[in-house]
């Protein structure tokens, strides 16, 4: 068993889809263009803000609306955001087994710790490295040795749990073990055909039972 796990946050531990939602199309009625629907954009999601914002406007249009959209999705960011099933109870029985645990995400770092705090669970993280905290983000390998080298920990005793290439990638980059689940942009199907990861799972539960032999109820 790792002693310390890397969490990402969106799609991994929280849903935050929503704001983010809400934020892209307060842009897009700011241009005076056509909203997009929900899973429009929650597919878009992935990697960085800019990313995101990429794959949705124009190029041209990024240096202006960055600032834009960080603007708005600071006041509307805690609309409708939860914990997704399993994983207060996931994190329960990580920190009794003493597993060291911090959140390792292309958010951005200081919208992450909010985050976190606003739901009740920061307390489970000995740290929270986001997008701006470094001048790194994954899958680079600078940010991974950044993190590790704050929670004073080794790669041979750590491993990434999240929900994207960009996770799998960020592990594979520093020979670090991987493990997804299909809780957020990508299902199972995506997952198997934009990885070579052999471990996946649908939820966090699964993943729980498989490699941690933890039986969580899902009565929340």
């Amino acid at each position: 068993m790792a002693k310390t796990i890397l969490f990402d946050l969106d799609g991994t531990l929280i849903d935050q889809f929503s704001a983010i939602h809400k934020s892209v199309n307060h842009l897009q009625r700011q241009l005076g263009l056509e909203e997009s629907s929900f899973i429009k954009v929650k597919k878009a999601v992935g990697g960085s803000v800019r990313l995101t914002l990429k794959r949705l406007f124009n190029d041209g249009e990024l240096e202006t609306l960055l600032p834009l959209f960080k603007e708005h999705f600071e006041t509307i960011m805690m609309d409708e955001v939860f914990i997704l099933p399993g994983v207060v109870k996931f994190l329960e029985a990580l920190k009794a087994d003493h597993i060291q645990l911090a959140v390792f995400t292309n958010k951005i770092g200081s919208h992450a710790r909010s985050t976190l705090k606003h739901l009740n669970i920061d307390h489970y993280f000995d740290c929270t490295l986001g997008a701006e905290d470094t001048p790194y983000r994954k899958p680079s390998p600078q940010f991974t040795e950044h993190i590790l080298k704050s929670l004073n920990t080794d790669i041979s005793e750590t491993c990434l749990i999240g929900d994207s290439p960009f996770d799998w990638e960020t592990g594979v980059s520093v020979s670090m073990p991987v493990y997804l689940v299909a809780t957020g942009t990508h299902s199972v199907s995506d997952l198997k055909r934009d990885t070579k990861s052999d471990f996946i799972y649908s939820d966090i539960y699964a993943l729980a039972e498989s490699l941690f032999n933890y039986k969580l109820s899902n009565n929340e």
